[in-house]
């Protein structure tokens, strides 16, 4: 529901302060509770904070690691080759106005990376964000609903959605009509190629993000190409 329609909805509460009393001070006790997680939470676990709640993740399936894997490995090698910024896989912590995710990729242009320090923890919001699907109705809804809902608002330009059970891509882009909303861009499967709008120039076989000899020789194109 666009803001503009649920601002709409909510003035016709009669009884709105208090209802706006009570979720300040929910989201009050919700600020302490986060800086609980983060004071505990480390690389030996994968957690989030989303809506007040800790979401611990199971050890995933083989299918997803190695989508994960293949695709961290082109676009970390396309980004590091063309002094784009920086990528980070799965145990980097984003810091949003109120939740922390752990994006399964996510890329920063160099004008925000070059900031990063070895210290940092907890990092700013990504220009592009890769989620690769986990099975089950309570994965798929957090990454096609609250995390889809949540980086729109906070201006991430480019959100991919990978489906490792389908070996599909969907790609979504900020709309240009309607502030903090994702519109797709394009939908394509393992016969197909896409293009990051972020990166210039990455184009990779859909086929390369979930088959190993397909994903050596993109990276051995990438190099080739710099080479020419």
């Amino acid at each position: 529901m666009p803001s503009t329609s649920l601002e709409k909805d909510l003035l016709e509460i009669p009884d709105l302060p208090m209802l706006l009393e009570r979720l300040h001070h929910r989201l009050d006790d919700e600020k302490i509770q986060r800086q609980e997680f983060r004071s505990w939470v480390s690389d030996e676990v994968k957690a989030e904070f989303i809506n007040g709640q800790v979401v611990m993740h199971s050890p995933a399936a083989d299918d997803h690691n190695e989508a994960t894997g293949h695709l961290y490995r082109a676009v970390s090698f396309y980004v590091d080759l063309h002094k784009l910024g920086k990528v980070r896989v799965e145990k980097a912590l984003i810091g949003m106005t109120r939740n922390d995710y752990e994006p399964d990729i996510a890329f920063w242009r160099k004008e925000i990376a070059n900031r990063f320090h070895p210290e940092m923890n907890v990092y700013p919001t990504p220009d592009l964000v890769i989620e690769v699907l986990l099975p089950g109705k309570e994965n798929i809804k957090r990454d096609t609903v609250t995390k889809f809902a949540d980086y729109a608002s906070h201006g991430i330009p480019e959100y991919w959605i990978v489906d490792p059970k389908k070996k599909s891509v969907e790609q979504y882009l900020l709309s240009d009509t309607q502030t903090g909303t994702y519109e797709l861009f394009k939908k394509v499967t393992i016969n197909d190629y896409i293009e990051s709008v972020l990166l210039p120039g990455f184009i990779i076989s859909v086929k390369a993000i979930f088959d190993a000899e397909e994903n050596a020789l993109t990276i051995q194109k990438f190099l080739t190409n710099i080479k020419e």
